[in-house]
Formats: C-alpha cells, sequence, structure tokens
C-alpha cells in the first residue's frame, strides 16, 4: 500500500486550469522521454469503484485510473498530485503500465508555465447516446481536439462529431470486419501523415493506461 503521505515533484506544481478544475503545470524544463510522475492509489476492485463513485450529480474528478482487467487505483487515497494532470487531445505526456506502476512520461520537451496533460482514452461504452458524449465533451482548446475524452470508435466519429454540435444523428450499424479494417486502415493512414508533419512524434513500449469512466 502506497504511503498517505507523498513527495511532491519536482517538475510541476497544480493550478488552476482553463481545461478543468486543477491541473499539474511544469515548473522546469522537462526534456522528451523524462518521467514526470507515477500515478498512484488505494488498490480496489472494478466493482468497489463503481459502489463509491456515482456521477448522477454532474461531471466531476474521480481520480480512479484502471489498472489491469482486476484492479482499479483510485488516488482520492494515498494518491500524489500526478491525479490533477488533465487530459488533452494533443498531450504532451503518455501513460505506460509497466509491471504493476502506471507511469506518466513526457513525449515532447515542455517548457516551463505549461500545462502537463496526456489522453485519458476514456473507454467507450456501446449504448453510449449522444448525451453520454457530450457529457465527456472535451474542454482542452487544442488544433487536435477531437470534441470528447472518450476514445471514439473510427466508425463513429462523423457521428460524434454530429452529436457535438447538437445533431443527434442516428448512431450507425457497426460494419462488418472488413469493412471496419477499410475504415481503420484509412484512418491510421491519414493520422501517420499528420503525423509526419509533426516536429515529434509519440511512441509506446507497451499499450497506455486507461483512466476509468464513471456514468
Amino acid at each position: 500500500m502506497p504511503s498517505a503521505k507523498r513527495v511532491k515533484s519536482p517538475l510541476y506544481e497544480v493550478r488552476r486550469s482553463s481545461i478543468q478544475g486543477r491541473g499539474a503545470f511544469a515548473i522546469r524544463p522537462i526534456r522528451k522521454g523524462q518521467r514526470v510522475d507515477e500515478y498512484v492509489g488505494e488498490p480496489i476492485t472494478h466493482a468497489e469503484a463503481d459502489r463509491r463513485y456515482d456521477d448522477s450529480d454532474g461531471r466531476h474528478h474521480t481520480f480512479l485510473f484502471i489498472l489491469d482487467d482486476d484492479t482499479v487505483l483510485d488516488a482520492r487515497t494515498h494518491g500524489s498530485d500526478a491525479r490533477y494532470i488533465n487530459h488533452s487531445c494533443d498531450p504532451n505526456c503518455e501513460t505506460i503500465i509497466d509491471d504493476g506502476h502506471i507511469w506518466i512520461n513526457a513525449i515532447t520537451s515542455i517548457k516551463p508555465e505549461t500545462e502537463i496533460a496526456y489522453d485519458y482514452q476514456f473507454e467507450w461504452q456501446n449504448n453510449y447516446e449522444p448525451d453520454d458524449v457530450r457529457y465527456y465533451a472535451c474542454r482542452c482548446g487544442t488544433a487536435e481536439c477531437r470534441g470528447t475524452i472518450l476514445k471514439v470508435p473510427v466508425y463513429l466519429r462523423a457521428t460524434v462529431r454530429k452529436w457535438l454540435a447538437g445533431d443527434d444523428v442516428p448512431k450507425p450499424r457497426k460494419p462488418r470486419k472488413k469493412v471496419a479494417k477499410k475504415i481503420a486502415k484509412k484512418a491510421a493512414k491519414k493520422a501517420s501523415k499528420q503525423a509526419k508533419k509533426k516536429t515529434s512524434t509519440k511512441k509506446a513500449a507497451k499499450p497506455p493506461a486507461q483512466r476509468k469512466v464513471m456514468r
């Protein structure tokens, strides 16, 4: 069990954020590839996480992070300031799960006063409707903003954009595997072209961790 008292990171401090609530802001230069912090908290089951938190009162920080299929970390207990790092669709950090730890690493150089952020990649639920998507609207304000902190399936991205604009068009039927692969391949090709235009790209040795959705 992590200690209740955590040493504050020498790389950032918590302040009010224009994205949501409080956020983490660099207080010194952070180099690409540098470890920013570890996301820590009380290990609990998914069932316990569902029992503890209820989003019926509106969107709020839950500080939950999926570690694996059995375990969620609740950073409200024994958590560090890493719990305040906000989401961005054009992040400067990534999260990596390695040997039971959730690490937050910089994927580009970060200047002082810059807000630190990573992509939450909130898990998509097949029963989501327009109101659910709008509930998880993204406020990162970047040029790459997809409008939501949810990880939207490729075949639904056009539909979700309309939902976010207030046009509640019907949800399309999930395409067959061959069609889905073709759509995904086309989207990947487009993303690859966009990535080449950037001065830096994100690389992950392991699959990224996901923040847990509470709804």
